[in-house]
């Protein structure tokens, strides 16, 4: 049968070898991360393997719900142990342990990535199917390629990654792989209805807060050739709701990009005293993953992300002038 990845035996061989294989979950988790990364899991757990799942930030408790969530350490990476790691969805070292002053030991790593703007350099193997609209379809390519049984827990967590990275089957990458893949899926078990109560219907009331400060204080900046959104939250309103994570992420997705006559958007949020996460969106006409570029961060053509230390009045005002 035909290979979907010509490195996808390669890379089973290398888990094969190993006897203490780690599992990254990245920064700020998001569904495609834990989708993609318990999917794996669970998948080696079936093959025998000693296998530990680490994230540098608590994994959100609406993502409890994809089985083996609950078992994530969280760890610093200062003492990071184990023969293998496999590094998903995360363009660069930083994303994996959410500092740019945390350097990773000298562990064989395995990337395996759908970002445009990947930039890893220090790998035994390296996966990066920039086509894909999540790391969990490559995951789902990857499963197929190795013959790996598809249960409904892996099914369920690879459509979740899926329907994460697309907003929920908004913006795929190419929608007839997509929707092929979240076909079989639903026909190998995956349970929908299972994700739309945890991540859909089940919103914390502080959230619903925050993600009204984002949508209550958006301001229209004009360029000259088109326009652009952005708002700001304040680590003051952030920690009086509670710190709950992912409003920005949903204003930048659901509403930023959607609004008629803007070419991009930008969520902005202060998480700590001046440390500001920015999550930056687009219609196809534009690529914010150059915006990014040029704060560290890095993503897709539509989607991307970076972390500053900063000033608000200053980011933007470097936004305006990388735009023009």
């Amino acid at each position: 049968m035909k290979q979907n990845y010509s490195s996808s035996q390669s890379i089973l061989t290398e888990i094969k070898k190993a006897r203490n294989i780690l599992i990254n979950i990245h920064r700020n988790p998001d569904l495609d991360s834990v989708g993609s990364a318990t999917a794996m899991y669970q998948a080696l757990i079936k093959m025998g393997k000693k296998v530990t799942l680490v994230c540098p930030h608590k994994i959100p408790e609406n993502f409890k719900f994809l089985k083996g969530a609950d078992k994530v350490k969280t760890i610093d990476f200062k003492d990071l142990s184990g023969d293998l790691f496999l590094i998903l969805d995360s363009g660069s070292y930083d994303i994996v342990t959410g500092s740019k002053e945390i350097k990773l030991p000298e562990i064989k790593k395995i990337i395996i990535d759908h970002h445009l703007t990947n930039n890893w350099k220090d790998y035994q193997l390296r996966l990066l199917d920039t086509k894909a609209s999540a790391t969990a379809e490559i995951v789902y390519h990857l499963l197929t390629d190795w013959g790996s049984n598809f249960d409904k827990n892996i099914s369920t967590a690879l459509l979740s990654g899926i329907a994460g990275d697309t907003v929920f089957f908004k913006y795929p990458k190419n929608p007839v792989v997509m929707f092929s893949l979240v076909s079989e899926l639903m026909k190998k078990g995956a349970n929908y209805n299972l994700l739309i109560k945890n991540f859909n219907d089940s919103l914390s009331f502080e959230f619903v807060k925050l993600l009204g400060e984002f949508l209550n204080n958006v301001i229209i900046e004009n360029l000259p050739n088109g326009k652009f959104v952005w708002s700001a939250v304040p680590f003051a309103v952030f920690e009086k709701y509670g710190r709950p994570r992912g409003a920005r992420e949903t204003a930048a997705d659901s509403f930023f990009r959607s609004i008629k006559g803007v070419d991009f958007g930008v969520a902005l949020l202060e998480e700590k005293k001046r440390k500001i996460s920015m999550s930056f969106r687009s219609k196809e006409n534009f690529d914010v993953s150059k915006i990014a570029e040029q704060f560290g961060g890095g993503g897709h053509r539509c989607a991307a992300g970076a972390t500053v230390y900063g000033d608000v009045d200053q980011i933007i005002k470097k936004i305006k002038k990388v735009v023009l």
